[in-house]
């Protein structure tokens, strides 16, 4: 059957990587049955608001790209989507803007949903995902879930009411999906999860993410994976193993949260600080020159002067590579919500600003100790010049972000850089090895997003 061409499609995405992972999965879709995926400040036929409501902050910013889409083409279709939809969809439905909610469990019929809202009764299925993919968009790191949903219930936290239980994806639709991503290009694989280390335990036949991981750099040859965010108290020590393969990552994502054990009680975590230390540096022992990023929550209802100091000297202490930092936001249905001696904003936004503080030294520090040494980059394309200096800009298997200057098109090249001097928020350096280029990606400047988890 054949597939319409003219229709345009804009999706923005806020939040975590399985927020990516979903909105890179849907692109793909709307590729494959003709659609043009276009920037979400473009004039297009359908906007997509792939929300987030881990904080107050994200939902203000979801109803903001709400409208914004609304503003740039007043006769498009606004669909809402993401944790935000899916715990209020009547907050949502009370915007003029918006046209479509799709909450949660009908997310992976959304390209089906939409298409039908904007054809009517004209029936075009799906058709399967098979062999290369259309390979489009700036970003040369592909994000695949593995799971969705969360079993923890930490006290604090809305994901297991916007995204349910824990769901783990069969290996071997995994397995298929990484196939056609290196096929289409794709050079570095991300797997994503809400509730990481628990993968494969609601299967039949259970199975690990070790397993998995063992089995995706046995069975593909995709060049690098890494592994986003894995619970403290559920990292499987016997996965430091399997980083003997260079093409793992040497990037750690692990959620501290808070560096007080009292405050980890109120936050229904299930670990302590001192478990805590010890996983890291377990890691680093077993891992050298690895990248351990966190999240840190300042303002935690009841959290006093002494356990915010507590936390503060814990934070300073481990040296983390990079440090998310979230003041305290209420979610309904959380208890923490519900706790008494909620924390004043204005304690929270000092408290904030001085985590913040130690977060910019911190990510200084683990920068400048690879002043002078050479490191393998992805390029993923042009960044904003500086002083009227063309740069690519790319990220080394350990998380720096890294800009070179270069006359060569280094888009989704692998390429060895000496890195000479740190800056606010990443390296500047020069290549010095020869350029591998894989399947060649247009070249587009970047718009770069961060992800919390």
């Amino acid at each position: 059957m054949s597939h319409r061409s003219n229709r345009t499609v804009a999706l923005t995405t806020l939040g975590c990587k399985v927020n990516q992972a979903d909105s890179d999965e849907w692109l793909r879709q709307f590729s494959a049955r003709g659609y043009d995926i276009v920037d979400f400040d473009s004039v297009a036929d359908v906007y997509i608001v792939n929300t987030c409501t881990v904080t107050h902050v994200a939902d203000r910013k979801s109803r903001q790209l709400l409208r914004h889409a609304r503003r740039q083409n007043p006769a498009g279709l606004v669909v809402a989507t993401g944790c935000y939809a899916s715990v209020a969809p009547d907050e949502l439905a009370r915007m003029v803007e918006v046209d479509l909610i799709i909450g949660d469990k009908d997310k992976p019929r959304l390209v089906e949903l939409v298409h039908d809202a904007l054809e009517g009764d004209e029936e075009q299925p799906l058709e399967a995902l098979a062999g290369a993919l259309r390979v489009f968009g700036p970003r040369h790191r592909a994000f695949v879930k593995i799971s969705d949903g969360c079993n923890k219930f930490c006290a604090f936290c809305i994901v297991p009411y916007a995204r349910g239980r824990t769901r783990s994806v069969d290996p071997d639709l995994i397995l298929q999906r990484v196939h056609s991503l290196v096929a289409g290009g794709y050079r570095e694989i991300v797997l994503t999860a809400v509730h990481m280390g628990n993968y494969g335990q609601d299967l039949n036949p259970r199975t690990t993410l070790r397993q998995l991981i063992q089995r995706i750099l046995d069975e593909t040859a995709v060049e690098r994976l890494r592994i986003s965010s894995i619970e403290p108290e559920d990292f499987d020590e016997n996965l430091l193993s399997l980083w003997s393969n260079r093409r793992l990552c040497r990037h750690f994502h692990l959620a501290l949260d808070s560096g007080c054990d009292t405050t980890l009680r109120r936050m229904r975590r299930r670990y302590q600080t001192a478990d805590f230390r010890r996983l890291v540096s377990r890691i680093r022992d077993a891992v050298p020159d690895v990248a351990i990023t966190t999240d840190v929550i300042v303002g935690f209802p009841g959290e006093t002067d002494e356990e915010y100091a507590a936390s503060r000297e814990f934070v300073e202490s481990l040296e983390f590579a990079q440090i998310h930092v979230f003041p305290y936001s209420p979610r309904r249905h959380t208890v923490a919500a519900r706790l008494p001696n909620q924390v004043d904003p204005e304690t929270k936004h000092r408290r904030t600003e001085d985590m913040l503080a130690i977060a910019e030294a911190s990510a200084r520090s683990f920068r400048e100790q690879f002043v002078g040494r050479s490191l393998a980059v992805l390029f993923e394309g042009l960044s904003p010049p500086i002083d009227n200096e063309r740069l690519w800009e790319g990220l080394t298997d350990n998380y720096l972000r890294v800009r070179v200057p270069c006359t060569d098109n280094l888009t989704n090249a692998i390429v060895d850089v000496q890195l000479d001097r740190a800056t606010t928020d990443g390296m500047i350096g020069h290549v010095v090895g020869p350029v591998s280029v894989g399947t060649p990606i247009p070249v587009r400047p970047l718009t770069l997003t961060s992800a919390s988890r």
